[in-house]
């Protein structure tokens, strides 16, 4: 790891950080603001897994953009940038409502695809 990160690296950082606050978010508040959200998970273990998952995947992105941990970044950013965009749709069929932090998923998982590489 070099003493100075590119503009690449910090753009991918910074969408990885996104991920993971959507992933705090979703543990902190995503009840109060779906409270239908368990349920559509299954139950607690279910949707604090999707919370938990959304954090370490932020974290590892953001470790392996700056070089700490060989991790498949893009591959990963791919996957959560895919995830975020069908909760999205979903949510906009199922409750005709827009759900930004999966709109936030969405939007970061692809900025760190793209700059990830």
């Amino acid at each position: 790891m070099s003493a100075l990160v590119s503009r690449r690296q910090a753009v991918a950082c910074s969408g990885a950080v996104l991920v993971a606050h959507v992933g705090l978010a979703h543990e902190v508040v995503g009840t109060v603001l779906y409270p239908y959200g368990p349920a559509a998970f299954g139950g607690p273990v279910g949707w604090h897994a999707a919370g938990l998952s959304a954090v370490a995947a932020g974290l590892l992105m953001a470790a392996g953009v700056l070089g700490v941990l060989r991790i498949p970044v893009v591959w990963l950013a791919t996957v959560v940038s895919v995830v975020g965009w069908i909760v999205l749709v979903g949510e906009a069929l199922w409750h005709g409502g827009f759900h930004f932090f999966a709109f936030t998923l969405g939007v970061a998982g692809a900025v760190v695809a793209v700059e990830g590489r």
